[in-house]
This record gives C-alpha cells, sequence and structure tokens, in this order.
C-alpha cells in the first residue's frame, strides 16, 4: 500500500507528461465539465458534527451580507477539482482512485443538513481535470476562478499549478501534497492550505524526530548531500535542525558527476575515507535515490545507523538489503490502518456511506496497485481530503463568522489552535506562513525480513 510519499512521487510522475503552465489563459477553451450541484438530501449518520471548532460569532448574533467573491448573504460558492484517472491509464499510469464529486458532495450536505457555515449554505461547483494535461488544469483554475467566482477551491491542481488559484486570481485553495515553501511565497496573502507538510520541511522533520528519539546521543553525524539535487541548502537546512536539538554534524557534499561512471566511483571512494576517517556512525541520507548505501559499502564505508529523507529500497540497496537492516525514515500512519481507524470509519466514511449505500462493497478494502491498475478504486485519497477539508472550512468559516472574506478567513487561522487531521493526526496553522498543517509523525525503521518499513515507538509531534 502506498504511503504519503510514495502516492507524491506516483502522481508527480505525471509531471513529465505535461508542461505545467505558470498560470491561467484566458484564451483556453472550456473542455471541463463544470456544474453547480443542486443539494441533494442530507444523509442520516451519527458522525460528529463537522463545526466543532470553538466560535466567535453565530449566524443568531451577526448577520450574514454579501461580504466576498463567491460568497452571499445566505450561500458560499466552493470550488472543487476533479481528477480523470482515465486519463492516467491511458497515460500508462494506472492509478484509480474515488470519486471527489462523490466524496466532497456527502460532507456539503452533512454541513448545509447542520445549518451551513454560520448560516450560510455551500453552493458547490466541480471542475475535472488531468493530471497528465495542463490545459485542462488551466481550464479547471479558468472556469472555477474567473466564470464561476467561487470563493475557495477545495483538493486543488498538480503542484504549481495551484498558483493559478492563489497568485494569478486570489482565490484560496487546500491540497493534500504539492506545496512548497517557494510556492507559497508566490501565493502573498492568498491562502494555499495543505493537509501534509511541505516538501522542504521534510529534513527538519527527519532530523527533529531522529534527534527526539534520542537516536543521535553520542553519536558523530555526517550529513550525505547530492549536489546534482541542490542538496547543499537541504544539507544546510538538516545542519542547522541538528544543531538546534544539541548535535554538531558535517555535511558531506556529493559532486555532480554528469553521468561519469569512473567520475562517480572515484567520488564515492573519497566521501567514503573522508567518513571513516570522521569516525561517522550515524549518518543521514539525503543522497535523493541511487545507490548510495551500497556503493559507500562497496567502496568500505558502512554506518552503523542511517537515516534516509526516502528510503527506497529497490535502488539504495538493490543487490543486498541488509545494507538497510535498522534504516530509519519518518512518515504517517499506514493506509491501512487509517482505513481500519474507528474515528476515521465513523467520522469519514459513515456520511459517504449513508450517502451512497451502493459503495459499501467498495469502501470494505483497500486495493493495491495491481488491482487499482484494472480499475479498482482506492477511495483513501478522496476520503480523507473530503473529511478534512471540509471540517477546515466549516471551522474557518464559522470564526470568520458574517464578515467571509480572504482576509478574515486568513485571520481566523490564529484563533483555530492546533487541530486533528483525521487520518493523519495532529495539526497546526497560522496567518503568518504556516499554511501545511501536519505536525504529528511517526519513526520508522526497515525490516529486512518483511522487505518493509515498520512504525517503532509511539507518535512524534515536530514543533514546526
Amino acid at each position: 500500500m502506498r504511503d504519503r510519499r510514495s502516492l507524491r512521487r506516483f502522481i508527480l510522475i505525471a509531471a513529465v507528461f505535461a508542461t505545467l503552465a505558470s498560470g491561467c489563459s484566458d484564451d483556453t477553451e472550456s473542455t471541463a465539465e463544470v456544474a453547480t450541484s443542486s443539494t441533494q438530501p442530507p444523509p442520516t449518520t451519527t458522525a460528529e458534527p463537522v463545526n466543532d471548532a470553538p466560535t466567535t460569532t453565530s449566524a443568531e448574533d451577526e448577520q450574514n451580507f454579501a461580504s466576498f467573491r463567491g460568497v452571499t448573504e445566505d450561500s458560499i460558492k466552493v470550488g472543487v477539482t476533479v481528477p480523470d484517472f482515465d486519463a492516467l491509464q491511458a497515460a500508462g499510469l494506472p492509478n484509480y482512485q474515488g470519486d471527489n464529486r462523490i466524496a466532497f458532495q456527502a460532507f456539503f450536505d452533512q454541513i448545509n443538513d447542520a445549518g451551513g457555515i454560520h448560516g450560510r449554505m455551500i453552493e458547490p461547483v466541480y471542475a475535472d481535470f488531468s493530471f497528465v494535461d495542463a490545459a485542462s488544469q488551466d481550464t479547471a483554475c479558468s472556469e472555477l476562478a474567473e466564470d464561476a467566482e467561487v470563493f475557495i477551491v477545495l483538493f486543488g491542481l498538480l503542484a504549481d499549478s495551484n498558483l493559478c488559484f492563489t497568485e494569478l486570481n486570489e482565490t484560496m485553495v487546500m491540497t493534500f501534497s504539492y506545496q512548497t515553501i517557494a510556492a507559497r511565497s508566490r501565493s502573498g496573502d492568498t491562502l494555499w492550505l495543505q493537509e501534509e507538510a511541505a516538501d522542504e520541511a521534510e529534513v527538519d522533520i527527519l532530523g527533529s524526530a531522529v534527534a527526539g528519539a534520542g537516536h543521535l546521543e553520542g553519536a558523530t553525524v555526517g550529513i550525505l548531500a547530492s549536489a546534482a539535487t541542490g542538496g547543499l541548502v537541504v544539507g544546510e537546512a538538516l545542519e542547522q535542525t541538528l544543531s538546534r536539538h544539541g548535535h554538531e554534524s558535517t555535511i558531506y557534499l556529493a559532486e555532480d558527476t554528469a553521468g561519469d561512471g569512473t567520475a562517480r566511483d572515484a567520488m564515492i571512494q573519497r566521501l567514503a575515507q573522508r567518513m571513516a576517517a570522521d569516525g561517522v556512525d550515524f549518518l543521514f541520507n539525503l543522497g535523493g535515490g541511487g545507490t548510495w548505501t551500497e556503493d559507500l559499502a562497496d567502496a568500505g564505508f558502512h554506518p552503523p545507523r542511517t537515516a534516509y529523507l526516502v528510503l527506497n529500497t529497490d535502488t539504495e540497496a538493490a543487490s543486498d538489503k541488509t545494507l538497510l537492516a535498522g534504516g530509519l525514515a519518518v512518515g504517517s500512519v499506514t493506509p491501512d490502518d487509517v482505513w481500519a481507524d474507528p474515528e476515521f470509519q465513523e467520522i469519514c466514511i459513515a456520511p459517504i456511506l449513508a450517502a451512497y449505500p451502493e459503495l459499501t462493497e467498495e469502501f470494505s478494502y483497500l486495493p493495491d496497485s495491481d488491482q487499482q491498475a484494472t480499475g479498482e478504486r482506492n477511495w483513501l485519497t478522496q476520503t480523507r481530503s473530503a473529511c478534512n477539508q471540509t471540517r477546515l472550512l466549516t471551522q474557518l468559516g464559522e470564526i470568520a463568522g458574517a464578515d467571509l472574506t480572504n482576509d478574515s478567513f486568513r485571520a481566523a487561522l490564529d484563533e483555530l489552535g492546533p487541530v486533528e487531521l483525521l487520518g493523519y493526526g495532529q495539526a497546526s496553522f497560522t496567518s503568518a506562513g504556516k499554511w501545511d498543517g501536519l505536525d504529528e509523525f511517526y519513526l520508522q525503521e526497515y525490516d529486512v525480513e518483511t522487505d518493509s518499513l515498520q512504525i517503532i515507538g509511539d507518535a512524534i509531534v515536530v514543533d514546526r
């Protein structure tokens, strides 16, 4: 089953098939399906209310008014993007997942049945897009942000295509992944909220988790960074994190040998000799893939412990996976554990099945990648995103109150406080720039016998 990193890597492969546009094209012919959905009969469910955050106002205390684009006195127009998984199949990237129309509509109906958000009903607008077609993403953005003039977009597009919403149209967006610090900066004051941690934050999370769990006590710490992937900046960020936790470290920069095998072998030999001479016994491998572990071992250096920013067992030690024994990485709970969790079942799955009982069998298990390739849908991403993003929308909308604008919605983050992202763990957001929420992670250790990463210890909440 894919974890959050492998799912992200899978979807990002789609970028190879498309030239991502830098913004929305005004002259692009509309091909995305966009429909304003009529409200369906509300489902009957025992799930907890979605609007469970403390509020500063209520519909009875303050009269609503048409305060912003997409917001009237009695409605909020919300956009939802809908990935086309048939297009992935046609491009040779089969990865069938659930339908956003179904997942999000179930929660919109539940919210509206409970009285809406500060008395306003959600008016959803859906737009199809393809991960492998940049033009379709531009079209979806234009249809939602310019034509429908929605207040906010949920689920979002691929990677920097989301800047079409925030940077070009000042339309807020929520995604489950894809955010980078650079992209967040380009969004200005227009929120790009994300469930998971931004890419650049992962190195800080890794260092904090490993140091916080005591694995660096008494160790001589090295950091292997690859110049070919801009690794010096990442390595220096990790060095600062470790220093903040009281541990010194040394960066060993792997030069870019530009595909020259002889030069790479010589460089590996130099790195192995330097690390061995320095007595490195804990190595942070930020190499970004390849056979670094195996190649260093062949050159005579194999530290007792290694932590990986991304541990791909099929590349790091392709011939001898025993070299990876005890290797550490950081991740969140496994997909199967999320799906089986009673709280997730009650709050996130039950509303969908109450509205669409015909999906009961489809929701009874999570298909693996081979089953997805044959058309079986894995509903985890859509269910988790619909559940968490609609909860955040409700909580922040209630706090913002009658004067609902981009500014008041952003300011509401500072009153929100810590929240639980169901299927992830504890999270936090701030208006000043922490727009990627997840703070709770697990150390994972590679087990040779099962050829898998196993969670070790309790959850670690990182102060970000």
